[in-house]
């Protein structure tokens, strides 16, 4: 990782010397550069080289797992994740999901360990959007459907399905999951990375006009709400490591709960507008009192009693 390109390529200059001194050999097919630009910023893109060889410029890059993107989105992410989990359901397809002999209670435990997991993985730094956590959402959804033979024709809501398979919501997961994980970094060392990371703020820089890009600052703040703390009162709350656990549960079980109100508050009205009598508003025709939907409409309805 380098700043600027002259310094990337003194490293992978220094790199490529190394191995060669131990005998190693360098695949430059499976040696990529990642180029994130700053906002107004010039996008040209760089040119390292190794032994007079010019490296491949790529927008997306995998590093442990995880998809980074040169402009900083997790839209590739997400779609990794949820490919990685659709794969991994499909190798327990036939061997856990779809057998008869296993009980289904079993197989939401293992949908549990080994999908969810993985379409979750790293979800402790992540910045979503309604339109990724839309994503995530309708992936857990078909699958729960999926495992519990539920179709479509059965006319069972989601938070019904949430309920049989004992689980919660996606979105639930990721705020529990980002608590918990802030409360451990700030009880790390001061020296610690990720925890300057953490508490790290840029030292020069404008934002640009309009709506700003969401941070993980603004994600964490979201989540202390539903936990009632506020972020002067975060550090000592995250220090006491079972008070801490407390307000994390309690903050799911809030959110649920107004999860749950804001559901039966839109089924309601939506029941209340399918059983709403008809809008009779119109303009009657002077010969037959018929109610046409508007003066044009009623212009059109008298040529008939003129023919």
């Amino acid at each position: 990782m380098a700043h600027q390109e002259n310094h990337l390529q003194t490293i992978v200059d220094r790199f490529s010397t190394a191995t060669k001194l131990f005998g190693l050999t360098i695949s430059l097919s499976k040696t990529e550069v990642l180029f994130q630009p700053a906002p107004r910023r010039s996008t040209n893109q760089p040119c390292i080289t190794i032994d007079s060889m010019q490296l491949s410029n790529v927008n997306t890059f995998k590093y442990l797992g995880s998809t980074i993107a040169n402009d900083g989105s997790l839209d590739h992410k997400i779609n990794a994740r949820i490919q990685n989990a659709s794969q991994a359901l499909g190798w327990l397809r036939s061997k856990v999901l779809q057998h008869r002999g296993v009980s289904t209670a079993t197989k939401l435990k293992v949908y549990n360990a080994v999908v969810l997991s993985s379409l979750l993985y790293g979800c402790e730094t992540w910045t979503l959007y309604r339109k990724h956590m839309k994503q995530l959402e309708q992936f857990h959804q078909h699958s729960l459907q999926s495992i519990m033979r539920i179709r479509w024709q059965d006319r069972i809501t989601n938070q019904e399905v949430l309920d049989r398979a004992n689980s919660t919501s996606i979105e639930v997961m990721v705020l529990k999951t980002q608590l918990r994980w802030s409360g451990h970094v700030i009880c790390m060392d001061p020296q610690r990375i990720p925890r300057q990371v953490f508490y790290g703020e840029l030292s020069a820089g404008l934002r640009k006009q309009g709506r700003p890009k969401k941070r993980f600052k603004d994600q964490l703040k979201s989540n202390l709400k539903w936990a009632g703390i506020t972020p002067k009162q975060l550090e000592l709350a995250a220090s006491d490591r079972s008070s801490w656990q407390t307000h994390i549960h309690h903050a799911a079980i809030t959110f649920e709960d107004e999860r749950h109100r804001h559901l039966a508050s839109v089924h309601e009205r939506q029941h209340q507008a399918t059983t709403a009598p008809p809008v009779t508003a119109g303009v009657p025709c002077p010969m037959c009192h018929k109610l046409c939907a508007s003066a044009f409409g009623l212009q059109s309805h008298m040529r008939v009693h003129r023919r």
